[in-house]
């Protein structure tokens, strides 16, 4: 399958005008007319995701991340960055990254991830947007629908020490922080993953629980002084799962090799 034509169908399914201004989503390294028969999924664009994609004679990389974000003055071997640019362009591997339109698109990231929390209830998309947009491979217009978060309305109350337990449980992560009264029951839970903190007061009236991660010290002080609960599950926790979702939404289409790949968790608890 051809570079533009999984670019096409990405671009269906997460439309690059949804991403945050500041992003920079889409093909960032590569040809896009090279023929793709292996895929690697990662969040990070690591040293060992590249080694990995080396080894494998990978085509393509999709990432969460950017591998490109700021702007750069020079690709060298002086840097860990340039390095790994560096072996990516002398292998011809190709990084497409897919990050806020990710996470805002319909059965996008935070979809899957609240959904993965396994919660009876209704779940609400937080400033519903649809728009038509030309898709350019394609060649037709679609109709695009995203949203910031996600709010789920439980069936019924659940104690806060209870869905820390279901969070960790679902992710199959280790520990979450949390800011509040772990007996305290709430009923409505509003989910940005990555570092959603500045969302949080956007949909502050209509939960009783955000779940996030990267939370800061003082935010978490203001909540806790204003009565609000946080949870805390991790920019990597929050996110890694990515991978999980890229394998299935590329399943519909593509029908080469598809690698997954994860990295550890950054932060030890020592």
């Amino acid at each position: 399958m051809k570079l533009w034509e999984i670019i096409g169908e990405l671009h269906t399914i997460f439309n690059p005008k949804i991403a945050e201004n500041w992003d920079n989503v889409g093909l960032l390294v590569g040809d896009n007319t090279k023929e793709v028969n292996k895929v690697l999924f990662c969040l990070d664009v690591t040293k060992k995701a590249v080694k990995q994609a080396v080894d494998n004679n990978v085509d393509l990389i999709i990432s969460h991340h950017p591998v490109i974000f700021s702007g750069l003055k020079k690709i060298t071997n002086e840097t860990v960055h340039g390095r790994k640019l560096l072996k990516l362009i002398e292998n011809k591997i190709a990084v497409y990254s897919i990050h806020t339109n990710s996470d805002f698109a319909i059965n996008g990231l935070n979809d899957f991830i609240m959904d993965k929390l396994n919660l009876d209830g209704e779940k609400i998309i937080f400033n519903e947007h649809e728009f038509e947009d030309y898709n350019p491979i394609k060649n037709k217009v679609e109709r695009v629908h995203s949203g910031l978060a996600r709010i789920k309305i439980l069936n019924e109350e659940i104690r806060l020490e209870d869905l820390l337990e279901r969070i960790k449980d679902s992710l199959g992560i280790s520990y979450v922080r949390y800011v509040g009264n772990k007996d305290a029951y709430v009923r409505k839970i509003g989910l940005v993953t990555g570092g959603g903190s500045s969302f949080m007061y956007e949909v502050a009236d209509k939960i009783d629980v955000f779940l996030t991660g990267d939370l800061k010290y003082h935010e978490a002080l203001d909540a806790l002084e204003e009565g609000r609960i946080l949870v805390d599950i991790g920019h990597f926790e929050s996110e890694y799962l990515f991978v999980d979702m890229m394998e299935q939404k590329m399943a519909k289409f593509f029908n080469g090799e598809m690698i997954r790949h994860f990295e550890d968790e950054i932060f030890k608890l020592g």
